[in-house]
């Protein structure tokens, strides 16, 4: 893909203006140190996407906001500033530093120096900061007289809602149940997510002037059709509502039930009105299942237990979301097959259960991208669990309801390029409605959505997705960089679990956040390192005073001899030889 060079003007302009001393045929140039090595190419500054932000299903700037914390980008307020360059494309960034499980450190170029940036880390501090100082989004000062439904006041559809009203649209939000927040608030419990990070995160989104209508639920207050007519677009972030029950004989028995039913159920009660037994079971492998046991513990149950189908290197949760449910109490038991269900004559019930085992190469499904698919039940393993309660941890679902003729008979809906439903125009969806997914792609698909319902409703074209090249680290000058170790976050080990609630996720120092921004790479952008002006023998290279951010150091090419040396010493692989390419 072609490489897009940062725009220079007047930067350039100047350099390329710029007098030197007269040429002398016998000195050369006054200033000539070198006519060894060089070429016809002159540097050019081409701004790089680092791997981090090519890896966050959200697209945060994230090389933007550790220069701002840094100070490499100068503001009055570098906390604010950073806040401010976050919540351009996630709006929730107390959220996401505490529930992410960050793929962009996967990306990040430093784990090839000593160990990763803890980029949630940083912004887990930085959306604290937001909620801590009160920090709001500038509302819009121009209506376009466009007016948007979305569906669905989830992560999804609070990030599309919030992109959409920024752009100066009417946003009426539509959510079934009584408040915001979708499964962030019904599927995560407050020592994950502490309600008043959440709630005030919603709010501030509310208070660009989006109008809500709560306990309104598509199919039955209101039709998607009805919606259609009265609003230029509409946006369906619906989410996975319904909980999966246990494809086995005695689901249905009133001591079993689903985790959404289970997780959502203690929102709506609370604490006083969700009473569970002394013995409570879960099937799953996933995050999901965690909040379940983890959740009956601190509803005062006395025995938890967890069946896994698959082994411990199988499991979909996160390592530290097991290790604190092990630390917490919970009975974890793995390779585990539920059978069937049955009421026990001495009361609670009865779970049949047999051990799995891998299946070996050859046999079907041993291959399957579903790890359950790739285990088989051993013989005469056969075993039963007394438990009162059994929650089937299993996965989730689309309610129907309501969007029959957007999903058909396909389990999730479908979307196109432009995240418009396929033959409904003026439609679009994202969130797990599309497929069960990380919240931070949920709110990459809202705001994606609202980009292109923007162009719809505006009468433009689709834009098409402006893609840039990534830089890797093998581009970097990576020895100029320290050993240095990640400051790490804390979590809080409980030694009595029922009816504690806080959180268990310490945040770091701003003296500790502000030292993790510093060992980012800034790979792919200047961060006023000086080397090129230093190492130029030339003395051609120089700052400039007004240009533009990340835009620091300027050639004045009528010197340089193309010795390639800036382009060597550059730490962030941000100058590329390309000046003269052709000639």
């Amino acid at each position: 893909m072609a490489e897009k060079t940062v725009d220079m003007n007047p930067i350039l302009q100047s350099a390329l203006e710029y007098e030197f001393p007269p040429y002398s045929e016998e000195t050369g140039w006054d200033k000539i140190v070198v006519n060894g090595d060089h070429s016809h190419l002159c540097p050019t500054y081409v701004k790089r996407t680092p791997p981090c932000q090519a890896s966050c299903p959200a697209g945060e700037d994230i090389r933007g906001y550790h220069n701002l914390l840094r100070g490499v980008d100068k503001s009055d307020n570098k906390w604010e500033a950073a806040w401010r360059r976050i919540t351009e494309r996630n709006p929730f960034p107390a959220m996401m530093g505490r529930l992410c499980p960050a793929p962009c450190q996967e990306g990040c170029n430093r784990q090839f120096v000593d160990e990763t940036i803890g980029i949630n880390a940083v912004e887990h501090a930085i959306g604290d900061y937001g909620v801590e100082n009160g920090l709001s989004f500038e509302k819009p000062t121009v209506s376009t007289g466009k007016k948007v439904a979305v569906v669905g006041g989830g992560p999804a559809g609070l990030s599309c809602a919030y992109q959409l009203r920024r752009r100066g649209h009417d946003v009426v939000l539509y959510e079934g149940r009584a408040k915001l927040g979708g499964m962030a608030r019904y599927g995560i419990m407050g020592y994950r997510m502490p309600r008043r990070e959440l709630d005030a995160e919603i709010q501030r989104i509310i208070d660009l002037g989006i109008e809500v209508k709560t306990n309104t639920k598509l199919g039955k207050d209101v039709t998607l059709d009805q919606l259609r007519e009265q609003y230029d677009a509409v946006f369906l972030g619906i989410g996975g509502q319904n909980g999966r029950d246990l494809p086995i004989p005695g689901a249905d028995l009133p001591s079993v039930s689903n985790a959404v039913e289970f997780l959502v159920g203690f929102e709506e009660k609370g604490k006083e009105g969700m009473q569970v037994p002394k013995r409570v079971t879960a099937v799953g492998d996933g995050d999901v299942a965690m909040d379940v046991v983890r959740l009956a513990l601190r509803l005062g149950a006395e025995e938890v237990t967890l069946l896994s189908a698959v082994t411990r290197e199988d499991m979909k949760c996160l390592d530290q979301e097991l290790t604190d449910a092990l630390q917490e109490g919970t009975k974890v038991e793995y390779a585990i097959g539920t059978v069937q269900v049955k009421e026990n004559p001495k009361g609670g019930i009865i779970v049949e259960c047999v051990r799995m085992e891998p299946k070996e190469k050859g046999e079907e499904g041993w291959d399957s991208p579903i790890p359950f698919f790739r285990y088989k039940p051993i013989a005469g393993t056969e075993f039963e669990v007394e438990t009162d309660m059994l929650v089937s941890a299993i996965g989730q679902a689309i309610d129907r309801e309501g969007v029959e003729e957007v999903v058909g008979d396909a389990p999730w809906m479908k979307v196109d390029r432009n995240y418009q439903v396929e033959g409904m125009e003026g439609v679009f969806g994202g969130g797990d409605c599309l497929s069960l997914t990380l919240l931070t792609t949920a709110i990459g698909h809202g705001r994606k959505a609202a980009e292109r319902i923007d162009d719809y409703v505006s009468g433009r074209p689709f834009e098409k997705a402006d893609y840039e090249d990534v830089i890797r680290f093998e581009k970097l000058k990576s020895d100029y960089f320290e050993i240095t170790p990640q400051h790490t976050r804390s979590h809080v080990h409980l030694t009595e679990v029922k009816d504690n609630w806080d959180d268990l996720l310490t945040k770091l120092t701003p003296e500790e956040t502000e030292a993790e921004s510093s060992r980012c790479m800034s790979c792919g952008l200047c961060f006023e390192c000086d080397q090129c002006m230093i190492f130029c023998p030339q003395e051609t290279i120089t700052k400039f005073k007004k240009n533009p951010i990340g835009t620091v150091m300027f050639t004045v090419y009528k010197g340089c001899v193309g010795c390639h040396i800036c382009s060597l010493v550059c730490p962030t692989g941000y100058i590329t030889m390309g000046m003269g390419e052709g000639l």
